[in-house]
């Protein structure tokens, strides 16, 4: 089991699911399916990641999250907005 120490301090709601709403704020399209007893991770129809095991997923999507969940939301806010300006 992992020891996701910052999730109830800076992901949204305190859970992993904040941390795909803050990827997906940012146009990743991030969405995680059951494949057989594992998990698939995509990026839109991209898949990114296949994991056996919930922890190498908990462990990918804690990551992904946290490098955004970090930035003061003034930052976050503006990388958001030049994203959707492209």
């Amino acid at each position: 089991m992992n020891d996701l120490l910052m999730l109830d301090k800076y992901f949204p709601e305190g859970n992993l699911e904040g941390g795909i709403e803050l990827a997906n704020r940012l146009d990743w399209g991030i969405t995680v399916q059951m494949a057989g007893e594992g998990y698939v991770v995509s990026s839109g129809d991209e898949p990114i990641l296949r994991a056996e095991h919930k922890d190498a997923l908990q462990s990918f999507i804690y990551g992904l999250g946290l490098a955004y969940a970090i930035l003061p939301e003034k930052v976050f806010t503006s990388l958001e907005k030049a994203l959707k300006d492209l």
